[in-house]
């Protein structure tokens, strides 16, 4: 298993509930490739590349989102899923 850098999780912990932008973080800040985690949840290799860079689909499922967030290491939010329970 593979976790994000220290870097990658501060930069994470701090941003907006983007799942792409947090995706995006946590790809360049570890060593896998967008198409090896595609196939890690069992889509094709530019599943994932799609999702951050051309927005489609809209959002992951979310067994796909929380098998990304273990894989790093990191809980839901900071993958980019918003607690909607939570206040701002």
């Amino acid at each position: 298993m593979a976790y994000a850098s220290a870097a990658s999780r501060r930069i994470l912990a701090r941003s907006e509930a983007c799942p792409r932008k947090a995706l995006a973080a946590a790809v360049a800040g570890g060593t896998s490739s967008y198409a090896a985690l595609s196939r890690m949840i069992d889509r094709p290799d530019g599943y994932l590349a799609r999702f951050v860079r051309e927005g489609f689909p809209r959002a992951l499922p979310a067994d796909e989102h929380r098998r990304l967030a273990l894989f790093f290491g990191l809980d839901d939010r900071a993958l980019g899923v918003r607690d909607l329970w939570a206040t701002k």
